[in-house]
């Protein structure tokens, strides 16, 4: 496993939050700073595409090397 930053990481590609990590989630879209909210990008559960969060441009996350 190697850490790298997630703007790193191109659009569809899995990583985990976490080395030892169960859940993997797929990088979705980035969203720019707007007047709801700041940057972020969009991150699906692979096994469950209902479940999303939203991480910081400068996230550190876990892909496999």
């Amino acid at each position: 496993m190697k850490q790298v930053v997630i703007s790193a990481i191109k659009k569809g590609h899995t990583f985990k939050r976490k080395p030892d990590a169960a859940a993997s989630y797929i990088r979705n879209h980035y969203n720019r700073k707007d007047a709801f909210g700041p940057a972020n990008y969009s991150a699906s559960d692979s096994d469950d595409m209902n479940r999303e969060i939203f991480l910081k441009p400068s996230a550190k996350v876990w892909i496999s090397a």
